[in-house]
């Protein structure tokens, strides 16, 4: 009877751990977590197993059993005297259980023997060519991971159009009004002669121009079967083409910008002192064009790092990192953000290669845009699909200030 109520509780054992198992085993191929009830009734089994081992211990450590029974119970032990004399392990418990019982006689001896079998035995790989000789791999099972998002090593989103601000836009050319005043500002307004005495009187008149905006963007084939074994794919290929076209966005409204003549000489080699002067008379320029001075600086990657290195005449920069006294603004090397130069807010685009810098206001220069959504279109005759991003868009030097943007440059 020992017998049979120990196999009882080593078959209920056997099929608790199986059930464990198989729960594990399909949430792995699911691809997902365990539900609340497979919790439960796991945590239900294994409680039970600890039972089961306490009464399994009790029957087995002083009765006789039959040698299936044995054989059973020898399966949930360290180790038995078959296993001290081959110098074999059943599992990695036991060679684990040895490793850290080195100073133990008896696991030392088994450890040594099963490595020394070992060193005599075939071997196996994940590529055989790159394992020990005699070896066989499972090169068939073996996939490379692919670890971390994609690397993007180009500049993102469009930081001149952003900073100037890209207006909604309606469909199709449209119309900007102006202020014409042909005898200026200060004119139409005199003082009264006498009493009763005709006021002055001159008159003025709105105008309009033509804005006529512009399609970009690009389109990319793509295959039925890429968009099925990368899940990811698309969004992948979206982004990049939205990168792009914002990049082209960039690129555009400084373009625009460039059509602008007004100009102020700037040496190449010009110091602090030199460049500071430029800037306020760049803002004074703006001010006459515009009435209104001067908001921000633009300038590419190589027109900041000029920046960022002036010094004055005591070789402190002018441009520290951290605030201090007398200084032009703040910036940093790990960073384009920064308090500009004379108060003026800096903006840098990769869209401008140069050293030279541009100063303006919102009068200087307007953006507007429309932009579609992302368009898609299968090709069943390739089994393949066609993406499109695209946008409307339009850069405005709005009349009478078209020229009111100043390029601070070398001469000539």
């Amino acid at each position: 009877m020992p017998d049979a109520l120990l196999t009882r509780f080593l078959d209920e054992r056997a099929q608790k751990v199986s059930l464990v198992e198989s729960y594990a085993t399909a949430a792995h191929d699911e691809g997902r977590d365990l539900t609340d009830s497979e919790k439960e009734t796991i945590g239900a089994a294994r409680s039970r197993i600890t039972e089961l081992d306490a009464q399994i211990e009790l029957l087995g450590d002083d009765l006789e059993l039959a040698e299936e029974t044995s054989k059973k119970l020898r399966s949930l032990q360290p180790f038995t005297s078959s296993d001290r004399a081959s110098g074999q392990y059943r599992s990695a418990g036991q060679l684990l259980h040895d490793i850290l019982h080195l100073s133990d006689e008896d696991a030392a001896r088994r450890y040594h023997a099963a490595v020394k079998e070992a060193r005599a035995a075939q071997h196996m790989g994940t590529l055989a060519a790159d394992t020990t000789a005699t070896a066989g791999d499972l090169a068939g099972l073996y996939v490379d991971p692919v670890v971390g998002p994609v690397i993007h090593p180009y500049p993102k989103g469009m930081p001149f159009a952003s900073a100037v601000g890209m207006r909604e836009m309606p469909a199709g050319d449209f119309r900007r009004p102006y202020l014409v005043d042909p005898n200026g500002p200060t004119s139409g307004v005199g003082v009264q002669s006498a009493e009763k005495a005709e006021l002055a009187s001159l008159a003025f008149s709105v105008a309009n121009q033509t804005i006529e905006a512009e399609t970009l963007g690009g389109y990319l084939n793509v295959s039925q079967q890429l968009l099925r074994q990368t899940p990811q794919a698309l969004t992948t290929i979206v982004e990049q083409m939205n990168w792009r076209l914002a990049r082209a966005i960039d690129t555009y409204m400084v373009t625009e910008l460039a059509n602008s003549t007004g100009s102020i000489d700037l040496a190449a080699d010009a110091d602090g002192p030199t460049i500071l002067a430029a800037l306020y008379a760049a803002s004074a320029d703006v001010y006459d064009s515009t009435g209104e001075l001067a908001t921000w600086v633009t300038m590419g990657p190589l027109g900041w790092a000029r920046l960022g290195s002036l010094v004055d005449g005591a070789d402190r920069p002018l441009f520290p990192f951290l605030g201090g006294q007398n200084a032009m603004g703040t910036a940093r090397a790990d960073s384009f953000d920064g308090s500009g130069p004379a108060g003026l807010r800096p903006v840098v685009t990769p869209s401008i290669t140069d050293t030279t810098f541009w100063v303006g206001n919102s009068l200087a220069l307007e953006g507007y845009i429309y932009r579609y959504p992302v368009l898609e279109a299968v090709e069943p005759s390739v089994l393949g699909r066609q993406i499109a991003v695209a946008a409307d868009v339009a850069a405005v030097r709005p009349t009478p200030t078209a020229n009111s943007a100043v390029h601070l440059r070398p001469a000539g």
